[in-house]
């Protein structure tokens, strides 16, 4: 390969890779108590993925009519919460599990929502810091299926499932922000939009994880619109696929760099 050829190629790809727009990935948890509200955020414009409950009332149903509109899903896997007096459901998992059991309980919840690709935590401010928890589940989700990805939604600082994911061989993401912790609060939705923004401005991707609110919903109609044309938006999956497309950019420069040495 000529030097000029191998000029023009790398000039090509550094070209696009500085002029890619940055990516947003927006998740909707704590889907399956209301159809209503399902249809409300699978309307929202962009490519996002939707996290659904096991042992809700429409949790089939919302599967089956999202993936009709081809839409991304997730299981959104209920985990021991520090907070007390927080609704559980029957599948929640819990430190007090054998880990048979705690495979037998993943098992049963990913079998339950058609169509998923991924998971990733409801509530489990408690049970993502126990590592030695973690581990069981992540090796039940690879062992389920190895093509399965987890987002560790962060509901504490001191989560091991990011880590525990990695050792086990599932691929996992991270939540960098919470959109509407505080959803009747108009302004604080708007700053953790703008952080969320800036993230993806500065990392190249931010992930945001959004409930089916009214607050919430009616914000991101009127704001999503508003950016599409300055980021793009990828689900959990495309986000992976994505990041796993760039890693392998640096070796090619290199490759590159060393044969115009030469």
């Amino acid at each position: 390969m000529s030097r000029a050829l191998l000029l023009c190629l790398l000039s090509l790809f550094v070209t696009s890779a500085y002029a890619e727009k940055p990516v947003l990935a927006l998740v909707i948890d704590d889907l399956g108590y209301s159809f209503n509200l399902a249809q409300q955020v699978l309307q929202l414009p962009g490519q996002h993925t939707f996290a659904i409950i096991p042992d809700t009332p429409y949790s089939t149903k919302i599967a089956l009519f999202a993936h009709n509109k081809g839409h991304e899903i997730i299981l959104h896997m209920p985990m021991q919460s520090l907070a007390s007096g927080k609704h559980i459901e029957a599948s929640t998992l819990n430190d007090r599990m054998t880990e048979s059991e705690i495979t037998r309980n993943v098992e049963t919840m990913l079998s339950e929502i058609p169509y998923i690709r991924g998971i990733n935590n409801h509530m489990g401010s408690k049970l993502t810091g126990l590592g030695y928890v973690m581990r069981p589940v992540m090796e039940s989700i690879h062992q389920y299926n190895p093509r399965f990805y987890f987002l560790d939604s962060r509901t504490t600082a001191q989560s091991q499932a990011y880590q525990q994911a990695l050792i086990a061989g599932v691929p996992t993401l991270k939540r960098d922000v919470f959109l509407d912790y505080d959803h009747k609060n108009p302004q604080s939705l708007l700053e953790q939009f703008d952080r969320w923004l800036k993230k993806a401005d500065r990392k190249g991707s931010a992930i945001a994880i959004a409930h089916p609110y009214s607050s919430t919903i009616e914000f991101l109609q009127q704001k999503l619109p508003q950016i599409m044309d300055r980021y793009q938006f990828m689900t959990i999956s495309q986000l992976i696929q994505h990041k796993q497309d760039r890693l392998s950019w640096p070796i090619y420069l290199s490759r590159l760099q060393k044969d115009l040495k030469n």
